[in-house]
């Protein structure tokens, strides 16, 4: 794992988008060197220069990561990442039919060679790119990315991080062994008798780890009563890293654990880092695409409002109350997409899977998150941003900080249109769905910052393009 700005970054991942986007950029030069009349580098001249080889990589590269290219399941399953490369190919032959239109029935534009290049190149690379992921996938036994991980714990905390390390945590994650902490404990593969308590142990542990070669230690107890710390010390000291549990689920994650986290282990750990050049930054970014985005959907805007009154009676905007920073009120404006009676009891209701209020224009709105689009003059006014936890009503979170703890601190930074539970975790209608939503947007709170947010972005496009996670 590499940090960059507070979020976490698998090698694997690191890894593959160096070696595609030097990919795309090697395949884009060779086109155009051969495409040029001189095929010398340093006269490059014509339609493309390399600062704009530079740009088109990058922006294949970002569109690739947009449909979930990088996300884990892509990277190491077959299925997944043959789903996304169709969602892939539709959008790279809509901006190639976008781009025909613009050719031949703009005036004064004339892009053909300049269209024929980019997409020649970006088949090419595209077809590069899924041989390298098979081969990479048809291999999975192949450790070298593998962190060896060694891991000391007792119950339920330990059992949790085993099963993690032999289910989603094998593709990065490779555990070399268990020492527990619990005399009765028989799954240690090495030479320790099963009388050795947390002592005779401690006496082992440097030489155990450099045995079985680990690179981590993962403490997952919920009490460090008998813990080895002096031969802990040790062996961080010699290289050897010590995570515990909770640093170890959140990294791997992207989630903090709601049953084990204390409000001392958040005040002591790395994270929550409100400067104001951040604040700046978000706002003047939050500005900036609110802007674009208006400007770019303003017909399909037009559109669905058209489309709204003509299916049923009511307003084409709902506005509601919700909850925003410090607990501050504000209305949150969106697509209508019920019926405009849907709670004609005046009794809030969490929305359901399949919901009767909701409208034939209202699912697809839905479906395609269109109704989330009018939120954006929120984000414009300052009562939103882009990314960030959902806003909730007043009803709900007076319930859910019953019923949560730390539910309240999700309330310490702006919420967002979208948000790092919203692609990661499907659509919620409940209160243990709250609690598992809220394990990524303590996440988020603790770990923002604006690489984070253009992460969400992509990702949410993903969704977008999927579906997934709608309600």
């Amino acid at each position: 794992m590499f940090r960059f700005f507070n979020h976490y970054v698998r090698l694997p991942t690191l890894v593959l988008a160096s070696l595609e986007a030097c990919l795309i950029f090697l395949l884009l030069l060779v086109l155009t060197m051969l495409h040029l009349e001189d095929t010398g580098l340093e006269n490059l001249s014509g339609s493309f220069r390399v600062p704009d080889l530079i740009g088109i990589c990058l922006s294949l590269v970002f569109l690739l990561a947009a449909v979930g290219f990088y996300n884990r399941d892509a990277v190491f399953q077959l299925g997944i990442l043959l789903q996304r490369s169709v969602i892939f190919l539709f959008i790279v032959v809509f901006l190639g039919f976008i781009a025909w239109v613009a050719d031949n029935f703009v005036p004064n534009v004339d892009i053909s060679d300049d269209v024929s290049l980019v997409s020649l190149a970006t088949i090419l690379s595209f077809l590069t790119i899924l041989a390298l992921r098979i081969t990479f996938i048809s291999f999975p036994k192949f450790d070298i990315f593998k962190r060896r991980v060694l891991v000391i714990g007792r119950g339920a905390l330990g059992y949790r991080v085993r099963t993690f390390l032999a289910g989603d945590g094998s593709t990065t994650l490779q555990e070399v062994g268990y020492l527990s902490l619990e005399d009765y404990d028989q799954d240690h593969d090495w030479s320790l008798n099963e009388t050795q308590d947390a002592h005779t142990i401690s006496q082992n542990l440097i030489e155990l780890a450099r045995h079985h070669k680990a690179d981590e230690i993962v403490i997952a107890s919920r009490e460090w009563r008998g813990m080895p710390v002096w031969q802990l010390l040790e062996c961080k000291m010699s290289g050897i890293h010590v995570a515990d549990y909770l640093t170890f689920w959140e990294r791997e994650t992207g989630q903090i654990d709601m049953d084990e986290v204390k409000p001392t282990w958040l005040a002591l750990s790395d994270g929550f880092r409100a400067s104001e050049t951040r604040q700046f930054t978000k706002r003047a970014f939050d500005i900036f695409v609110s802007l674009f985005i208006l400007t770019l959907t303003f017909p399909l805007l037009l559109i669905t409002a058209i489309l709204i009154k003509l299916e049923s009676p009511g307003p084409i905007l709902y506005r509601q109350e919700r909850v925003g920073l410090h607990g501050k009120k504000f209305h949150v404006t969106k697509f209508r997409s019920m019926r405009n009676d849907a709670e004609k009891d005046g009794v809030p209701q969490w929305a359901t899977a399949v919901d009767p209020r909701v409208t034939r224009i209202g699912q697809f709105i839905r479906k395609s998150r269109i109704d989330e689009i009018p939120q954006v003059f929120n984000v414009l006014f300052g009562h939103m941003s882009f990314v960030g936890p959902r806003p909730e009503r007043e009803f709900f979170i007076k319930d859910l900080e019953k019923k949560i703890p730390l539910y309240a601190i999700r309330h310490n930074v702006r919420p967002g249109i979208t948000g790092w539970a919203q692609v990661n975790y499907p659509y919620g209608a409940s209160i243990e769905d709250a609690k598992n939503k809220l394990a990524y947007d303590l996440y988020y709170v603790k770990n923002c910052s604006l690489f984070l947010d253009i992460v969400i972005l992509l990702q949410t496009a993903r969704v977008v393009l999927s579906g997934d996670g709608a309600r």
